[in-house]
């Protein structure tokens, strides 16, 4: 196979993923999101490798991009982001308490926990979940392959079926990016009726 047989290949397989998984899993994760916002609350999220990368874009885009004057502010911070913490951590204690460590310094009643593991498996990211549910605190999973261990723990998950680490992170992203610019389109479109509806009075 060419290198351009090998793109075609790689896109209209991870178009079949895009139209096959279960998109109404989608919809608690808004909802959870929204409930961060309006009690104050904070979205934390967690996640290995090109899954961190994956939660520090998400921390900009669902706190920065979705922000709105006189809307609540949907509060979120990655939990891998800080070097200092993560490195002090795996080295004092293991790496598999890295996120539920700063979980028990940082997790409050109104907040959230994002988890995004393309196995499901990743020993710190389901310490982080077991923790989170512990304390009562609803916990969101993007997950890809089988769904492993978060896919059954989880409060809400969203599951990618398919063996390709590139094809599930690319996923995670386009569901971290459909959901918070669903957010971006409701918040202008309430800003909309209102100033209409102030028009009218």
């Amino acid at each position: 196979m060419d290198f351009m047989e090998f793109v075609e290949d790689y896109y209209q397989r991870y178009i079949q993923v895009i139209n096959d998984f279960d998109k109404a899993s989608l919809e608690p994760v808004l909802d959870v999101f929204l409930k961060v916002a309006a009690n104050n609350g904070t979205l934390w999220v967690a996640g290995n490798g090109g899954s961190a990368a994956i939660g520090d874009h998400t921390v900009c885009d669902v706190t920065k991009g979705t922000h709105r004057p006189g809307q609540p502010t949907i509060k979120s911070i990655s939990l891998s982001s800080n070097t200092a913490m993560l490195t002090a951590l795996g080295n004092d204690i293991s790496y598999e308490a890295v996120f539920s460590e700063q979980l028990k310094y940082y997790l409050g009643e109104n907040d959230a926990l994002l988890l995004v593991s393309s196995s499901g498996n990743s020993p710190n990211v389901v310490a982080a979940c077991e923790y989170a549910n512990q304390r009562s605190v609803p916990t969101i999973a993007f997950v890809g392959f089988k769904g492993g261990r978060l896919k059954d723990i989880a409060t809400h998950t969203v599951w990618i079926p398919v063996e390709n680490y590139g094809m599930a992170e690319d996923a995670h992203q386009s569901l971290m990016h459909v959901t918070t610019q669903y957010i971006m389109a409701y918040a202008k479109r309430d800003a909309e009726q209102k100033a209409t509806s102030e028009a009218v009075c």
